[in-house]
């Protein structure tokens, strides 16, 4: 709450220092800007646009003008993303002395000392509107990154520094146009994510090898080399659908584009491996590894091949490097036209077909400097096409990609051998399902099992599709399809009209009950086109035509039936685009083959499954739902759902037949859930025997005894939010009828809670979740509920109140602290000097906790706090002094002024009022302190003059706040 500074701003300013980032005092950072409304540091930016750019920009008035340009682009993500272009040397600059463009160097890349590092904190800028970054860092004089801190004692501290970020675009988006991301932090943890595009699913948390070390964390985050890669090679703008979205690299993949670099252009090892599961960002690993390759001046303008095995993940690939912006880029549309590309020596980025390597002459390029990307690698590396392949480009260095992991069976036996040679575990890289989910990349799937009179029969789907399967090795949809075409039997079972009608009329049930209150949307995965107009037709009888849509790909020789549901390439791009949006139409696709692989919609949360899949297949569909999706009020999905009407995930070892310890955490029978939820509501009964007789006042006080120790009390918050997730998961199953008094009691203890332990401004209802939401709504009054919470006036009584009160000490310590904090925050604007007995509080209160202080010494002390607010305003009456002169004597009081301390109050407010300015002027601040010390000079503790003007101008700087 108050202590914001020293466990968050103040350390990352001081592990900054230590790794080179030189400090600028706020006054210090005011004067070489020039002025509130101005973002560089002039001086520093002037100086080393000269330097970078001699014999092109030698004066200052043409580093100006290069600044000016700058200055005037858009304050949107489009200027954002034009500002990163001039950083990275991608743009010139019209110099009107110069009479033309120049290409112009702002920061140097390749020689990191060549740069100018500094950090500034509390950095205000003036634009619609004034704010102040809690920290700031710039290069070369140019403000890159913002940091927002807050305090760990507040609600949500991340989502209040986010929602403080998302301001900053509105209210100073002249500065944040140059700012390229930003980073969040409360003390604990450090996020970032990108400016511009604040989607939280764009958060990503830093991760060390220690588990709680925030000294490394910042400066690992920190280090120069890093930022600038950041800068250069891992901030992303994206155009998809026509909209332009900007993007960060996360970590993994950040350390995936590392290790191929590196392996290329210093180690020379000629392959490597690369796992990122399923919906973690591969697809943009590869694009960024591939343009950092093409530009690095070492590899000497090499050629990129990137490698796909079907003609519509070429199509995916190609315009997701559009998208990206990827330079000198071209599609092989035929095998002529590749092996003319490759013979005639292109430098540049090729995407084809593995298909297209068929037959191609050995050693059709014998250069070094070419590198071979294939993605979904064990699906095209066991055969013939890469011996093509290979043998054309001899000498070329092959990296793997794949969303699956690779197993030592049938499927990529041979890619371990191809790509793995140089890696002991086979991978050059590997992030898996459950580090995934573990990090919220991607969020944990559950599975359910449809009726049993829906199910396929056991021996069928076994003699038909388990047994094809294994004997074939499938590694592709499109493999997969040619096997179920044998599967006459088992397809005619599948598509039979009373069954697709009971399980049409089973999804709009379900679908109504379970995911729609979420928000959320679906897909029904039939086992081939017909299938899909099968289902459309029967869904249409139980849900709204408007509710659904088929996609899949057409064929001429289609029946009528297929042919009523073709969509044009533009509708089939409206339907996509509609369905990624909550708040559009359709709600459910219906689908086969096409979007099983590479459709990304987030909105995305249960998967009806008729088809038979196994191994890669069945993971890359289901992969559809694990994406995680946010919104303004936070996590608005934590989990997918597949529900399986085939029977395959009956075993779920012969539906994924692969090492345990690879998949883990794939998928989990949403039966373990329930057992899971049962569990936790066993152990939620130790804190609801607090609430079992109702609530009221002792109640109360039970409450603050339990969850005093802030260890106890995270330990419950942690509970609670756990078996929430899965309620909404859950709820409306029948199987939650025997717990649903109790977890409503459980919410209700958990809102006491939080708000007993919180600010008085919390919320009742955020932290609740859709359904939970619902729950409460209906059955409680949580406003009164919270509002009946014990609180002291803090008036001339209040001395009187606390003795007369008999609550247990524990309880009274809560009490007592949370009158203090609502008192500050309704107060403190007006009566800055209150901000210093709230840090006094939060202290003791942390003491306390820390079993420094014994309960009635904190009980003692904190009375004392509350004596000293009450008194305050009579004591402010009795002097004939403003709430401002009460400030300045207060703060005198505080470091021991004792001489003439009403009349010195009135003089030094009249100093500091005539000079409101100072914090913008080093000059003028030095000038400031000067007159203070001549007026302190004598009346101040010795040796404690510096400190006392220091307290004064700290006090001033949250007045001119207000």
């Amino acid at each position: 709450m108050f202590i914001e500074f020293k466990v968050a701003r103040d350390p990352i300013v001081r592990y900054s220092q230590e790794i080179g980032w030189k400090y600028l005092e706020p006054s210090e950072c005011m004067e070489m800007r020039g002025g509130i409304s101005e973002p560089f540091l002039l001086p520093i930016f002037r100086r080393k646009l000269k330097e970078l750019n001699k014999g092109i920009i030698d004066s200052d008035e043409k580093a100006d003008e290069v600044i000016k340009v700058l200055k005037s682009l858009r304050t949107n993500i489009k200027g954002n993303q034009e500002f990163l272009q001039y950083l990275r040397g991608e743009k010139t600059a019209y110099v009107e002395k110069e009479k033309r463009e120049l290409n112009i160097k702002l920061i140097d890349f390749e020689n990191t000392k060549n740069n100018d590092y500094h950090v500034t904190k509390e950095y205000e800028f003036v634009d619609s509107t004034t704010d102040r970054l809690d920290v700031a860092l710039f290069i070369n004089g140019i403000p890159l990154i913002a940091i927002e801190t807050k305090s760990p004692t507040i609600e949500d501290p991340i989502e209040k520094a986010h929602a403080q970020v998302s301001r900053y675009h509105e209210e100073i988006s002249e500065l944040i146009k140059a700012i390229q991301f930003f980073s969040l932090t409360e003390g604990i943890q450090l996020l970032f994510g990108p400016t511009w595009d604040l989607n939280k699913r764009n958060l990503h948390k830093w991760k060390t090898s220690e588990e709680v070390n925030l000294e490394k964390l910042y400066k690992e985050f920190l280090q120069q080399e890093r930022i600038l890669r950041i800068i250069e090679d891992y901030i992303i703008f994206f155009t998809k659908d026509e909209e332009l979205y900007k993007y960060i690299l996360d970590q993994h993949q950040m350390r995936a584009s590392e290790k191929i670099f590196e392996r290329v252009v210093e180690d020379k090892l000629d392959s490597g491996l690369i796992w990122h599961t399923q919906g973690s960002g591969k697809t943009l690993t590869m694009i960024v590894a591939a343009h950092r390759l093409r530009k690095q001046k070492e590899l000497e303008n090499p050629t990129l091949v990137v490698v796909v095995d079907r003609t519509e993940l070429e199509k995916q690939m190609r315009d997701n490097l559009i998208a990206y912006g990827f330079p000198n880029l071209v599609v092989a549309d035929s095998k002529e036209h590749l092996r003319d590309l490759l013979r005639s020596d292109f430098r540049g980025l090729i995407v084809t077909t593995i298909q297209k390597f068929e037959g191609m002459d050995k050693n059709i390029n014998m250069r070094a400097n070419i590198i071979v990307l294939i993605d979904e690698a064990h699906r095209s590396q066991e055969g013939n096409l890469a011996t093509y392949m290979r043998s054309a480009l001899p000498n070329a260095f092959y990296f793997g990609f794949t969303g699956t992991p690779i197993d030592k069976g049938n499927i990529g036996k041979g890619t371990f051998r191809l790509f793995g040679v140089h890696d002991p575990q086979g991978y050059l890289d590997k992030y898996s399902i459950k580090e995934s989910i573990d990090d919220g990349t991607t969020v944990p799937l559950y599975y359910t099992l449809a009726p049993q009179e829906l199910k396929v029969d056991k021996d069928l789907l076994e003699k038909e599709f388990f047994e094809m399967v294994d004997k074939e090795g499938v590694a592709s949809i499109e493999e997969l399809d040619k096997i179920l075409d044998k599967s006459v039997r088992l397809k005619n079972f599948l598509k039979a009209e009373k069954r697709v009608d009971a399980i049409a009329r089973f999804i709009a049930d379900h679908y109504t009950k379970f995911v729609e209150p979420l928000g959320l949307k679906a897909f029904i995965v039939a086992v081939d086109r017909e299938g899909c107009a099968l289902y459309k037709k029967a869904l249409d009888k139980y849900l709204k035509p408007e509710y659904s849509k088929v996609v899949f790909t057409q064929d001429e020789r289609d029946t009528l039936l297929l042919k009523q549901f073709h969509l044009s390439e533009e509708n089939e791009t409206n339907v996509r685009k509609s369905f990624r949006a909550a708040d559009k139409l359709p709600k459910i696709l219906i689908v086969t083959q096409k979007l099983l692989t590479g459709f990304d919609a987030p909105v995305l949360y249960c998967m009806y499954l008729d088809k038979p899949l196994k191994d890669h297949t069945l993971l890359q569909a289901i992969a559809r739902v694990n994406r995680p999706l946010c919104d303004e009020e936070g996590e608005k999905k934590r989990a997918g759902l597949i529900v399986d009407f085939v029977g395959i995930l009956d075993n779920l070892k012969r539906a994924l037949s692969f090492d345990s310890s690879t998949v883990e955490g794939a998928l989990t029978d949403l039966d373990v859930l329930k057992k899971r939820f049962a569990e936790l509501m066993k152990q939620a009964n130790q804190y609801l025997a607090i609430i079992s007789k109702g609530i009221d006042d002792k109640t109360v006080s039970a409450i603050s005894e339990k969850f005093i120790d802030i260890n106890e009390r995270e330990k419950f918050f942690k509970l609670f939010k756990e078996i929430q997730d899965i309620f909404e998961i859950l709820q409306p199953d029948v199987f939650l009828r025997d717990y649903i008094e109790s977890y409503q009691q459980l919410t209700q203890l958990f809102k006491i809670a939080q708000n007993i332990f919180r600010s008085k401004d919390v919320d009742v209802y955020k932290s609740l979740k859709s359904k939970t939401k619902e729950l409460v709504r209906k059955n409680v009054d949580l406003d009164t509920l919270i509002e009946t919470l014990p609180v002291y006036k803090i008036d001339d009584r209040v001395l009187e109140k606390i003795q007369k009160d008999r609550t247990p000490e524990k309880a009274k310590i809560v009490n007592l602290f949370r009158s203090i904090v609502i008192h500050i925050q309704k107060s403190a604007k007006q009566e800055p000097y209150l901000y210093g007995l709230g840090e006094r509080a939060e202290d003791i209160i942390r003491r306390f906790q820390e079993r420094q202080l014994k309960s009635i010494d904190t009980l003692n002390d904190l009375t004392k706090i509350i004596e000293e607010i009450a008194r305050s305003d009579a004591e402010r009456e009795k002097l004939k002094l403003t709430k401002d002169e009460y400030t300045i004597f207060w703060v005198l009081k505080e470091n021991k002024v004792c001489n003439d301390t009403i009349e010195l109050s009135k003089k030094i407010l009249s100093l500091l009022n005539d000079n409101k300015n100072w914090a913008l002027n080093k000059k003028k601040e030095m000038e400031l302190r000067k007159d203070l010390y001549k007026i302190l000079l004598g009346k101040t503790i010795q040796g404690k003059l510096a400190k006392t003007a220091n307290a004064i101008l700290e006090m001033h700087r949250r007045m001119l706040e207000r």
